[in-house]
């Protein structure tokens, strides 16, 4: 059925009897008061921002003097790499640096967060099963155990147990990755520090739900693996700056029991797939990483090659769900510009 012919008047002024001219002031109009609403509301994020970031970092820091649950401390610090974030100029340096400090701070916090009620924490701890599942993919003995009885030279400290920790403390070179983005590629950093950050932040909720022993914690403290396996790292620390060995009653800062899964892993291995899509060459380097890192996390006794395992799934989770959270990273980066 055809529609009944218009006149020239209702094709000119349109269905509200107005002329264009007028409904093109009143669209002006209307689209004027609607950028300077949005204005005003980033204003007021911007100021928001800028009085919570510093908040809730000074009363995440002071969590245990005011004796802040954990849950509630991780739920303030997490708002503020976001508050950072806002209160910086959109697409600036100054922005993506102090948001990546932020993130990291926020990381940190979270690995942390999980033992600060150590007796709870340490009724939860588990010690055996990494040490099971390492003996069968080791043939008979976690892989820590097999290659500190055959590598190391018990009472003291050689050239590779020096050469690996190096290695296993050059956990920042996935940051310097970064900064060269930032200086060279700008325009690719924010997805590749996202990315980073994904990489290191999925890790956190296996440290409050599985706290497991790293296996020199599991051989010195619960004498698992026949007590064969020791802390190298630490060892060659003290002996590089002159200073006794820790013992056994000391307290250990931060999270002793944060080993499943490996981010020093899963944050590399990320860096090394993303590498891999810019140049070949440059892939190749970051997975010869990975195995360096790989085998220094393992020698040394800070992780089980289950953590690694587990790290390099997480980077991989990373990158196939990308895509999906894509719509709401770009939600929440529009909101904040």
């Amino acid at each position: 059925m055809r529609s009944p012919k218009r006149s020239a008047s209702h094709r000119r002024r349109g269905p509200d009897r107005r002329p264009a001219i007028v409904r093109w002031l009143h669209d002006a109009r209307w689209h004027h008061s609607r950028v300077r609403r949005r204005r005003k509301l980033q204003r007021q994020l911007h100021y928001a921002a800028i009085a919570y970031a510093p908040l809730a970092i000074a009363l995440t820091m002071a969590r245990k003097r005011i004796r802040l649950p954990p849950p509630l401390a991780l739920a303030i610090a997490s708002g503020a790499p976001l508050a950072v974030a806002a209160a910086l100029p959109p697409h600036s340096r100054r922005r993506y640096v102090a948001a990546g400090m932020a993130y990291m701070w926020l990381f940190e916090v979270s690995w942390e967060l999980p033992a600060d009620d150590e007796r709870t924490h340490r009724r939860r701890l588990r010690i055996d099963y990494p040490i099971r599942i390492d003996g069968v993919l080791g043939g008979g003995l976690p892989p820590s155990q097999r290659l500190q009885r055959r590598l190391r030279e018990q009472g003291r400290l050689s050239m590779l147990d020096r050469a690996v920790t190096v290695v296993y403390s050059s956990w920042f070179l996935p940051h310097i990755v970064l900064g060269y983005v930032l200086l060279r590629h700008p325009k690719f950093l924010p997805r590749a520090a996202g990315r980073l950050a994904a990489s290191y932040h999925l890790t956190t909720p296996f440290y409050w739900m599985l706290p497991t022993a790293p296996p020199w914690w599991a051989s010195e403290h619960a004498g698992r693996m026949d007590g064969e396996v020791q802390r190298v790292a630490k060892r060659v620390v003290c002996e590089l700056l002159n200073r006794p060995m820790p013992s056994e009653d000391d307290d250990i800062p931060g999270n002793p029991w944060g080993s499943m899964p490996s981010d020093h892993i899963s944050s590399a291995a990320i860096t090394a797939m993303g590498l891999m899509e810019v140049d070949h060459a440059l892939g190749a380097l970051g997975w010869l990483y990975v195995g360096g890192a790989a085998f220094a996390v393992v020698y040394l006794g800070e992780h089980y090659l289950i953590d690694v395992l587990a790290g390099l799934a997480v980077a991989e989770l990373v990158r196939r769900g990308e895509p999906l959270a894509a719509p709401l990273v770009r939600a929440v980066a529009y909101a904040l510009e």
